[in-house]
């Protein structure tokens, strides 16, 4: 299912990769409990829904983060800040968001976006004004932590996750193992570069920036 988005540069087609135990499952088990309790007449447990635990993770220090989080999404986050995108992780539960950067001698735009629940993290070369992914990591954004879905290159890409049901059904998510690999390696390979690149510095030029709103 492939969704246009406003900017022509995004299409919509270890934080561990384990998907099916980690925000999905804490949603879906406190579902079953609160079904059960009530089947069996006790009163249901009225704690904290996932996401609103899922919001509390976000406030936890930056160092106990790093371990539940992409190396990408960690050089994100420090660029998202650096460019006044944000203030904080939890502005990334905010909604939408999106940052164009340029850099001296460098024919590439880095863009860092999110539309809908997927997140965009890429450098992007322009043909006669055609952008073409160069290359482009895609991420399934849940509750503020971003899992590998696929990498966009100019010739070929490559698919590490992927829906068979409706859209954001969860039940239908398949994980193709070896891309997942590969992507979890490119995307450190990815952030490593981008971040010895300076793309926080002051010889950046922000080209387009979108802030997420409340």
């Amino acid at each position: 299912m492939l969704i246009m988005a406003d900017h022509p540069e995004i299409e919509i087609g270890q934080a561990r990769i384990d998907i099916q135990s980690n925000e999905e499952n804490s949603e879906k088990t406190y579902e079953r409990k609160t079904e059960e309790q009530e089947k069996s007449g006790k009163e249901p447990n009225k704690g904290v829904p996932p996401e609103e635990f899922c919001i509390s993770c976000m406030d936890i220090p930056e160092e106990q983060r790093k371990g539940m989080v992409l190396e990408i999404q960690q050089v994100a986050e420090r660029l998202l800040k650096a460019h006044r995108v944000i203030n904080e992780p939890r502005d990334l539960l905010k909604g939408e968001w999106f940052l164009k950067l340029q850099k001296p001698k460098f024919e590439k735009k880095l863009v860092l976006a999110k539309s809908g629940e997927e997140v965009f993290i890429g450098f992007y070369s322009y043909k006669e004004e055609t952008p073409v992914p160069d290359p482009n990591f895609v991420l399934l954004s849940q509750y503020g932590v971003w899992y590998p879905q696929r990498i966009e290159e100019k010739f070929e890409e490559t698919v590490a996750s992927f829906f068979t049901g409706a859209y954001g059904d969860y039940d239908f998510l398949n994980i193709v193992p070896e891309n997942v690999e590969k992507f979890q390696a490119s995307q450190r390979d990815f952030a490593i570069m981008i971040e010895d690149q300076g793309w926080d510095g002051q010889d950046v030029e922000v080209v387009e920036k979108i802030m997420p709103k409340d």
